[in-house]
């Protein structure tokens, strides 16, 4: 018969058989396997039988549940698997007589048993995050780099909308006498950015041609507004 035994400090706790139903481990009375310490949630995680396997399941606990030091969200459990939760350690003994064999070994070897600590979860978290943070793709930040001599050099495009125009409260302020307050705006979307033209005498071209509504913008596209000629591109933005 498959069975939990409940684990603390090295030493055992309870065994639990799994028959038939699921069941469930957590702080409160009511479940299957209740855990008394703060660093287990109310509802913490379950095991649902599968034909002859079984899933363990974290039922969006506080604190995670960990298998052999890893966090799961489902995992389908194999004999020998230390399931962590808290700082208790749940050993999974599957159904057999090799595996009823093996348990008693398990038992004499217990210092081989990773006992999830306050400090050794903040590691193992630690961990996954700085995992998922080398596996994100860095964030880039658009950029206009002024190519006409006016000086005026790159402007990074770090807001939602960059106003284009000669008004004291633009972003990329231009002059000129046919320049309006507000002649073009760039958007800054998850897709990407994206420039529109707002109306005036001076003309919006992208690439030579003349815009009169939105287009998205692309790395190295060539803007002329009026007199001005600036090109877009993206690089790697600085903020972490």
């Amino acid at each position: 018969m498959a069975r939990m035994i409940l684990m603390f400090n090295k030493q055992v706790v309870k065994e639990y058989p799994i028959l038939k139903d699921s069941i469930t481990v957590g702080r409160n009375e009511d479940n299957t396997i209740s855990i008394d310490n703060l660093a287990v949630s109310g509802y913490h995680a379950r095991i649902d039988p599968a034909g002859s396997d079984f899933i363990l399941t974290d039922l969006q606990s506080t604190n995670g549940t960990f298998v052999n030091d890893k966090k799961i969200v489902s995992h389908k459990l194999s004999h020998g698997d230390n399931v962590m939760i808290g700082k208790h350690v749940l050993l999974f003994v599957a159904t057999g007589k090799e595996a009823d064999a093996e348990v008693g070994e398990q038992k004499m070897d217990l210092d081989k048993t990773m006992m999830l600590d306050t400090a050794k979860q903040k590691e193992l978290l630690a961990k996954q995050k700085d995992a998922a943070m080398a596996a994100r793709p860095a964030e880039k930040v658009g950029v206009v780099s002024f190519i006409d001599g006016s000086n005026l050099g790159e402007i990074e495009l770090t807001k939602k909308l960059t106003k284009i125009g000669k008004a004291a409260t633009s972003e990329v302020k231009l002059s000129g006498i046919l320049m309006p307050p507000t002649a073009a705006t760039i958007s800054r979307r998850p897709s990407g950015y994206t420039i529109s033209f707002t109306g005036g005498m001076s003309k919006l071209k992208v690439n030579g041609e003349v815009v009169k509504d939105s287009v998205p913008l692309k790395d190295f596209d060539t803007i002329e507004l009026g007199s001005f000629k600036f090109q877009f591109f993206q690089k790697e933005s600085k903020k972490k």
